[in-house]
């Protein structure tokens, strides 16, 4: 893949850009109110909503709240028969390990510790799975790609054997697989899908920092607690266990049957290699306890004012879960989420209120989505992508807002799939009026965009942006890059993400504006956004 120019990327899409100018009397004057922001989070991060996971009361508690408060500022429900409400159903998956990990090779034998080494949770509805003296094999990238010229799988059979799989896509070389900006294929949630499609009966995902984008704590929280899914879908393959095991576990797998991990991963990163049977053999056993629970999404709609485009829709998405009560850390157990997503749904509602007061309605609806189950793998936004509430050719462009910047005023914000869509050169144009820049996704590596809801509707076809706070502060800069990258190795998905009185959210209103720009212009311009050409989702639309 070429490296992306920038100016070319604004240069096609320029008219849709400058369709409400600066000076545009339409261009919204209503400011976003910190204070309104940091409310909205004091609810919903407070531990009487413990942690807001899904088929608890906190989850109705949550909706109840994001619908009133779209209510109150003059929205209309956007669901069916006139409900706030679009049904979620949810498969709750609460897994024990009744055998824990044994590995046994020529090397010797291990036992491994769950969580301290790995993690095993259901990926099907059974009511148990094992694996029993089953065969290990190591499958590079864990890729079948034919339009890259990429396939770690080539003609071996993998049925009934587990998989040692790297939890990135090949980096090396620009040309193939967007360089360094990951692809879906280095997602660890395309790893379990492949190898269900493949036959096998699990697959170990090895965890590192850099391939991952957090800690193995991240993966140790989610370890023993409930996991949540769509209702499986009759005769979609599925695999019986789903595991990650730390960096040196995985070392210690290959070791018991001779293999060296590090000479095993750079084989595969040069391509060509194929799937190594590792001369290892695992025991290991889980038992599954399922209930059916029903959630939701929150919809709000802003009607348009234009007669013929108010059948067109802006949708604006931010999830409301987060992971309810899990591991104690020291002697708290409440998953707040205050940062994620906490902030997000503040972020959502100070926009629909923001947008109600507009002196004059934007010709296109806005629809206002708060959705359920982002952090059990989007379900919320894949379940109303699959059913959406008005035709899915009338949803013409997408704004998620997942985590705020409470660090405070930056130059920068950054834009994830930066030139993916005309969005990109839209939201320069405004960052550029506004004395701000737009950068593009810092970490391409991590693939981003695939981790959040505007993915899903990527998925079928829809232009998305998703922004996220900037590095380029202001004040103190050096010291606040430092707390905000302690989010991430510090507080991301632990009790630790709460609301706290060092929170500067003069950045999150200046991102939000931002935001508020680039949504109105798109619901009042001539044009629907477009995918760049050849981008991966245009032939979706």
């Amino acid at each position: 893949m070429q490296r992306i120019n920038r100016r070319a990327i604004v240069g096609p899409f320029l008219t849709l850009a400058v369709t409400a100018s600066a000076q545009d009397p339409a261009a919204p004057p209503a400011r976003i109110d910190k204070h309104q922001l940091q409310a909205h989070v004091r609810f919903l991060a407070d531990d009487l909503l413990e942690g807001r996971g899904p088929g608890t009361r906190a989850d109705a508690m949550a909706r109840l709240y994001l619908a009133t408060q779209l209510q109150a500022n003059g929205l209309q429900p956007g669901g069916a028969d006139g409900s706030w409400m679009q049904t979620v159903p949810i498969l709750g998956i609460t897994s024990v390990v009744t055998t824990p990990l044994r590995a046994q090779g020529s090397g010797g034998e291990a036992n491994f510790t769950a969580p301290d080494d790995y993690t095993a949770v259901a990926g099907s509805p059974d009511a148990t799975a094992a694996w029993q003296g089953a065969e290990l094999v190591f499958v590079g990238y864990g890729i079948t790609a034919p339009e890259q010229n990429w396939d770690d799988f080539g003609d071996v059979d993998v049925r009934g054997k587990v998989l040692l799989v790297m939890n990135d896509d090949p980096a090396d070389d620009p040309a193939r697989f967007a360089g360094k900006t990951r692809l879906y294929y280095g997602r660890w949630s395309y790893k379990y899908e492949e190898a269900a499609r493949r036959g096998a009966i699990g697959a170990i995902v090895i965890h590192t920092t850099p391939s991952a984008g957090y800690p193995f704590q991240v993966i140790q929280a989610n370890h023993g607690r409930e996991n949540f899914w769509l209702p499986f879908p009759a005769g979609k393959p599925t695999l019986g266990i789903r595991s990650w095991i730390s960096e040196d576990g995985a070392k210690n797998l290959c070791a018991l049957g001779g293999h060296d991990l590090d000479e095993l991963r750079q084989a595969a990163r040069k391509g060509g290699a194929r799937p190594v049977p590792l001369g290892v053999k695992l025991d290991l056993a889980i038992a599954n306890t399922t209930r059916e629970i029903q959630s939701g999404n929150v919809l709000g709609v802003l009607p348009g004012s234009d007669p013929v485009l108010k059948d067109q829709y802006v949708v604006v998405t931010a999830h409301w879960d987060h992971l309810g009560i899990g591991k104690p850390r020291g002697e708290d157990a409440i998953y707040n989420g205050a940062v994620d997503n906490a902030s997000g749904c503040a972020g959502m509602l100070a926009l629909a209120h923001a947008c109600a007061r507009l002196p004059e309605r934007p010709r296109r609806s806005l629809l206002f989505l708060a959705v359920t189950a982002e952090e059990s793998g989007l379900l919320g936004s894949q379940f109303y992508a699959e059913n959406p509430t008005v035709p899915k050719q009338r949803l013409i462009a997408n704004f998620n807002v997942d985590g705020l910047n409470v660090w405070g005023k930056s130059h920068d914000i950054e834009f994830i799939g930066y030139g993916k869509n005309s969005l990109s050169a839209l939201a320069e144009m405004v960052a550029k009026e506004r004395g701000r820049r737009i950068e593009p996704d810092s970490n391409p590596d991590l693939g981003l965009f695939y981790r959040s809801d505007h993915f899903n509707f990527a998925r079928i076809g829809v232009p998305a942006a998703y922004f996220k706070a900037g590095k380029d502060f202001l004040d103190r800069p050096d010291d606040r890059k430092r707390m905000k990258n302690s989010y991430t190795t510090v507080h991301y998905h632990q009790p630790t993400d709460q609301l706290a009185a060092w929170w500067n959210l003069d950045g999150a209103v200046d991102d939000l504006e931002v935001l508020l720009e680039c949504m109105v212009r798109t619901a009042n311009a001539e044009a629907a956004p477009v995918w760049t050409k050849g981008d991966e989702f245009e032939q979706l639309r």
